[in-house]
């Protein structure tokens, strides 16, 4: 014969240390409680300990922005593209592309869509600014001709907005003149 003894359901929660059946729990198997006898900070060093916490905080989170800041991706040259000759453009197109120096954070994506016969049509964008949108033949010599033509034409516009970019800087550092 087999018997099975339930335990309470509120028992069930609990976690108890095991122990012998013949034995009776004493004190010392109890987690002990710890009360602190040390009196109060006084006002001016528990506001000096809180600084100092602050400060410890403030530094760890600028550290923290710094190592997260030096992770980040500064260009980006996305493919979209479908066909061996889109796929050909873009190879030509990434290997000759270097970004103009304090260009920062740019993405250029090349997108290709199926034009008529055995063209298609390129567009390139940079940073969801159409620049240019050609018909590319399958033959290496226009696909390499086209892919300068986009370089140049990206590197250009990179540079006019970082021109701009830092035209913007300067002027809000200057005061406003009055008349």
């Amino acid at each position: 014969m087999l018997c099975l003894s339930a335990t309470s359901a509120a028992g069930q929660g609990e976690r108890r240390r095991p122990t012998r059946e013949n034995t009776k729990a004493t004190d010392s198997q109890q987690a002990p409680v710890r009360e602190s006898k040390a009196a109060p900070l006084p006002a001016n060093k528990l506001e000096e300990a809180l600084r100092l916490l602050l400060k410890v905080t403030s530094d760890s989170a600028t550290t923290t922005a710094q190592r997260q800041k030096a992770v980040e991706i500064e260009g980006l040259i996305v493919d979209q593209t479908i066909t061996k000759v889109g796929h050909d453009f873009y190879d030509i197109f990434y290997t000759q592309f270097e970004a103009p120096a304090g260009s920062g954070e740019y993405v250029v994506t090349i997108t290709e869509k199926p034009a008529r016969g055995t063209s298609t049509l390129i567009s390139v964008n940079v940073n969801d600014t159409d620049l240019l949108e050609m018909p590319l033949q399958p033959k290496p010599e226009y696909i390499e001709a086209a892919a300068a033509e986009a370089v140049g034409t990206a590197i250009g516009h990179l540079q006019q907005s970082n021109s701009l970019s830092r035209q913007l800087e300067k002027g809000a550092k200057q005061p406003l003149e009055t008349f």
